[in-house]
């Protein structure tokens, strides 16, 4: 089957803007074409599309699904992880989550990065549990990789015995682990850590770093790992962010996450705007709007070792996309980090339509029976699933009418 998008401005490869035609079989991408160019082949349906921007599909490069919470949960500021870890654990409404199923947290932690505009999540979580979403229709979670907790006394035992997991990976599948997540002896020494266990090569992703030391990065450059900035994270429980003049002098690759909600983090675009905060009051406005789309396309795929598949737009790809209407007084980096979620007008996940404006339900190959009609922020929407049901059924389940803030969706009947 295929499906043509017409006369948009479209983010290439090479972060160029160029108005023209993409072309869709299926879950991929057949090809990207110049405006004049409509491609001689019997598309299913048409979407003129003139007036907005197509982007690549975001990836949030690191989430934990399970802890999709309400509210921010725990003491801060924090000396370390474990000290915040054990402040969450004590809440009365980490208690209440335990009432509610591993389905029911993993699909609204979908479907919160799903109406932001990700259609590729890292769940950092043990693949016994993670693994059972891997393939869903609303959202693409990472498979094929390797995850630890972290290599200190206080770790949570998600993966035995670490430096025989890693050996795991054979030195080419991505292995994660979190790292310097506190200000403790102990917490600085896990990079060296690492090394002394064989684990920290070109294939290993630390998360966090929040306390590495200049010896460290310096390590992490020479073994070319790549780092996970949690910005918002790093801020609300630690108060600082880690080195990232030095990291980025040094040419260390960088994605970003969100964290669990848990945390307090909700979006990527909320954890762009710290980024960009941090940026202006450390980095003489280094890192810009384009920076930050890098970061969660093309860069987290490289880093991720799926480039081939997602991270930019082109033929053979996954279709995963999202569109919003342009403005061409406005730099399209720019208008991308201020959209708010009401503001895609179409997400797409390999190929179909998962989110979008209700105007496109007049897409003929679409069965729209299996979407609901809502209202996000005052907007009507067609969001792919039964997600009121999923609020319903969760209010239910803690006897009261909690709202998620990241997810604030009403009917629009």
């Amino acid at each position: 089957m295929f499906k043509l998008l017409r006369n948009a401005r479209v983010l290439l490869p090479d972060f160029s803007i160029k108005k023209g035609n993409i072309l869709i079989q299926d879950e991929n991408i057949y090809g990207v074409y110049d405006l004049e160019h409509i491609p001689n082949k019997p598309f299913d349906s048409e979407i003129e599309l003139e007036g907005h921007l197509i982007f690549p599909g975001l990836i949030n490069s690191h989430d934990h699904l399970i802890d999709t919470c309400w509210k921010e949960l725990g003491k801060n500021p924090v000396s370390n992880w474990h000290e915040w870890h054990t402040s969450v654990h004590s809440t009365d409404e980490y208690k209440r989550m335990q009432r509610l199923s591993v389905a029911d947290l993993y699909t609204v932690g979908m479907y919160k990065n799903i109406i932001s505009g990700i259609t590729t999540v890292v769940d950092h979580f043990p693949p016994e549990v993670s693994g059972t979403f891997v393939g869903h229709n609303l959202i693409s979670l990472m498979d094929h990789i390797y995850v630890a907790h972290s290599v200190s006394e206080n770790r949570l035992e998600w993966c035995g015995n670490l430096q025989e997991h890693y050996k795991k990976t054979n030195g080419i599948l991505p292995f994660i682990v979190h790292v310097c997540e506190g200000n403790t002896k102990e917490l600085h020494e896990e990079i060296e850590s690492l090394n002394r266990l064989g684990a920290l090569n070109s294939n290993t992703i630390l998360v966090n770093g929040v306390y590495l030391e200049e010896a460290d990065i310096k390590l992490i450059s020479a073994k070319k790992a790549s780092l996970i900035w949690l910005p918002n994270s790093n801020a609300r429980l630690y108060g600082r962010q880690p080195n990232i003049k030095l990291i980025s002098d040094l040419g260390i690759p960088v994605a970003i996450g969100t964290d669990s909600s848990d945390t307090g983090s909700t979006t990527l675009h909320s954890e762009f705007k710290t980024a960009l905060n941090y940026s202006k009051d450390y980095l003489a406005n280094k890192i810009t709007a384009k920076t930050l789309v890098e970061m969660t396309t093309i860069n987290a795929a490289k880093i991720l070792g799926i480039d081939k598949e997602v991270g930019s737009i082109a033929s053979g790809k996954v279709a995963n996309l999202i569109v919003f209407e342009d403005n061409q007084e406005y730099d399209p980096f720019d208008i991308f980090l201020n959209l708010k979620q009401e503001d895609f007008r179409m997400v797409v996940h390999k190929g179909k339509m998962v989110f979008g404006d209700s105007e496109f339900r007049k897409i003929p190959t679409v069965d729209f029976s299996q979407y609901t009609e809502i209202r996000l922020n005052g907007k009507s929407k067609l969001l792919y699933g039964r997600p009121l049901q999923l609020i319903e059924r969760i209010r239910h389940k803690l006897s009261e009418d909690i709202v998620f803030p990241f997810f604030n969706i009403e009917s629009d009947e």
